[in-house]
């Protein structure tokens, strides 16, 4: 016969122990206890339900912005294909100087001045016509690695060009009783009556380009004409091409005409 397994014992259970599928048993005069509810903060919120109208603004919306970006670039690409647009060229033609006298006083040396410079603008364009806004015309001489001296800022008149067109901007700068150091202006002196000093003008100005009637845009433009003694622009050897430097673009309207402008076909 086979031998049967012992019985296992059975393990007792420990003092104080509590079986807890048992209900608990409420002492006489006890009432049970009440669920406290959470505070909202603690409470799990329920998630917003998203609105199906948004999401397709927001769709909508991003097409139509991409489908801006795609015309817009076309756009640019066809019109520098058809047209070809070039800045414009700047030279600086004369820069004459009736008047520069030094003058020692009890106070110091004192400077008094009368500039003419000229600039000669082409437009390189064949199809294009070019306007350009309000010009800032700051003239200077001197060396600016040395003793460069700023005489100082005019405002010019904008003006319109027509393609294929030559247009010369001349104007006049007056200094009276400007004091300066003594040692700076003893050389600029020197270097007048021996006309050796050189001379520049830069100018700050806003241009764009004008198609059948439409201007497009403007940007800002900066022209820097110089590196010339008074005596190499005045002999008529050189008429040295002015450095033209552009930035960003805006879209702005033209100031009132006050320069004076010659146009040459």
């Amino acid at each position: 016969m086979a031998q049967k397994s012992p019985a296992k014992p059975v393990l007792k259970k420990p003092p104080g122990y509590r079986d807890p599928n048992q209900q608990p048993r409420l002492v006489p005069g006890q009432t049970p206890r009440k669920l406290v509810p959470l505070p909202p903060s603690f409470q799990p919120q329920p998630k917003p339900r998203r609105n199906s109208c948004c999401r397709v603004f927001c769709w909508v919306s991003c097409i139509l912005i991409l489908v801006i970006i795609v015309v817009v670039a076309l756009a640019a690409g066809i019109f520098f294909l058809l047209f070809d647009p070039r800045l414009p060229l700047v030279y600086l033609r004369s820069f004459q100087i009736p008047l520069f006298n030094t003058t020692v006083k009890s106070g110091g040396t004192y400077l008094d001045s009368w500039t003419v410079p000229e600039m000669e603008v082409k437009n390189p364009n064949g199809k294009l016509d070019i306007f350009y806004s309000v010009l800032h015309a700051y003239v200077s001489v001197g060396d600016p690695n040395d003793i460069g001296l700023v005489l100082g800022m005019k405002k010019l008149g904008g003006f319109a060009q027509k393609s294929r067109n030559t247009t010369t901007v001349k104007f006049d700068y007056v200094v009276k009783n400007r004091q300066l150091n003594d040692a700076v202006a003893k050389k600029l002196r020197s270097q007048y009556e021996g006309k050796v000093m050189r001379v520049g003008v830069e100018m700050k100005t806003k241009l764009g380009y004008v198609v059948k009637g439409w201007r497009i845009g403007t940007m800002d433009i900066d022209v820097e004409c110089g590196d010339v003694t008074m005596k190499e622009i005045h002999t008529g050897s050189t008429m040295p091409k002015c450095k033209m430097h552009a930035y960003k673009c805006r879209i702005k309207g033209l100031g009132s005409p006050s320069a004076d402008i010659v146009t040459e076909m």
